[in-house]
């Protein structure tokens, strides 16, 4: 089939230091997973066809080989009710060959398979015809067990349907937690993804919900799903925000996950952001070391669009591994730089939170730069200029990202 003639030509590359560049590449989910996820092109209604033409695409296009490896089947695969067993089974009419055929199509072609569920007796999606009601409750351990067996490389559990009366963030933690360990005991190897802080966003009990997911997930959701109906920039500089300080929480194998990456327009949320809209949206999301997760239709992109996210620098910011600890502010505090060390200098996103042009001057020492001069490559721009401050000007809502480095 094409799907597994393909399989020769995926090749996964993942950036690593230069003192690390002969040794064995990272586990998978020790950097941030990089991918495809379905929900914003096709929301519950994913077909087995659409998700094979999606996987081979990430390869044809060479997204897969630029570290887009995973392929992720969210919400309403699952039939409406469990086998006699007990046993979760999927959608026939639109999963015919079945979930364990299709996780092979997809290892054909040299990615990994992830899958979705729900801590709760029912997920998101309780639709009549979704297929989207079967949840997890009561079944952690047999669930885990299937998506062993399914071969299933990575697993996201949601929050937000079906939870009993009486649930506190104290109860959530508790069955996440035993998720997790089930899904652990089933495959050592398997990725988890959770989002039990969404369960308490904007509420007091937040951070705590993040420190607790550090302790036992790969990477969680801090940042409200992504809306249509919001400007991208709100969405973008809103998710910035939102990740500031949580970066104690972020590192090897623990990721802070700020949602998924939307260029082009999505089916069934359509977007339609600029590419300059979307080169921000990558700049914020390397800059916090966000897993990236495409979710679009990726047979419509650009080649501007699929340069984007192939932009090894941008790549190289987000697989560095290290979330920024520090932000700096200027011109009436509307003019942020975040910095982190990554792709040989010090990566700095500045990003404009005013609602006007504005422009503004970075010491080198506000961006951690003991030296008089330094040169600066933009990402986006691909040039680099020499200077002894980083001066900006910026449209409203939008960054840009440089890698600075002392001149010797």
């Amino acid at each position: 089939m094409k799907h597994i003639a393909m399989a020769a030509a995926a090749s996964v590359a993942l950036w690593l230091p230069p003192s690390r560049a002969q040794a064995d590449p990272p586990r998978f989910g020790q950097l941030p997973v990089m991918g495809y996820n379905t929900w914003y092109q096709f929301g519950a209604g994913a077909t087995e066809s659409a998700v094979l033409t999606q996987a081979d695409d990430l390869v044809s296009s060479g997204l897969a080989a630029a570290g887009y490896d995973t392929v992720n089947l969210d919400d309403g695969w699952m039939a409406s009710s469990r086998a006699a067993d007990g046993s979760l089974t999927w959608n026939t009419a639109r999963f015919p060959h079945g979930i364990p055929w299709l996780a092979g199509q997809i290892h054909a072609l040299g990615l990994k398979f992830g899958i979705y569920e729900a801590i709760g007796t029912r997920t998101c999606q309780n639709l009549p015809g979704s297929g989207g009601a079967t949840a997890s409750a009561s079944h952690y351990a047999q669930d885990a067990q299937t998506f062993a067996g399914w071969g299933v490389d990575f697993v996201k559990i949601d929050e937000c349907g079906g939870l009993p009366s009486g649930t506190t963030l104290s109860s959530l933690t508790t069955a996440f937690r035993q998720y997790g360990a089930d899904l652990r005991a089933a495959d050592r190897s398997v990725v988890y993804s959770e989002e039990l802080p969404i369960y308490v966003l904007g509420q007091p009990g937040f951070t705590q919900a993040v420190q607790s997911s550090s302790a036992f997930a790969n990477m969680w959701r801090v940042a409200a799903d992504e809306s249509p109906a919001n400007p991208a920039s709100t969405t973008i500089l809103g998710h910035l925000a939102a990740d500031l300080h949580l970066h104690a929480f972020a590192g090897p194998g623990h990721w802070n996950d700020l949602d998924m990456l939307v260029p082009g327009s999505p089916a069934a949320h359509p977007f339609g952001w600029s590419l300059a809209d979307e080169q921000s949206q990558l700049s914020v999301w390397a800059e916090e070391a966000s897993p990236l997760l495409i979710s679009t239709d990726l047979t419509t992109l650009t080649a501007e669009e699929l340069a984007a996210l192939k932009n090894p620098d941008v790549i190289a910011i987000d697989q560095s591994g290290s979330q920024p600890a520090a932000a700096v502010t200027t011109a009436g505090g509307n003019l942020e730089a975040v910095f982190k060390k990554a792709d040989g200098g010090t990566a700095v996103l500045l990003a404009n939170l005013a609602t006007s042009t504005i422009s503004g001057t970075f010491t080198l020492s506000q961006l951690g730069i003991t030296a008089t001069q330094a040169t600066g490559y933009n990402v986006w721009k691909n040039h680099t200029t020499t200077f002894s401050a980083v001066a900006v000007t910026l449209p409203a809502g939008q960054t840009e990202t440089l890698v600075i480095k002392p001149v010797n």
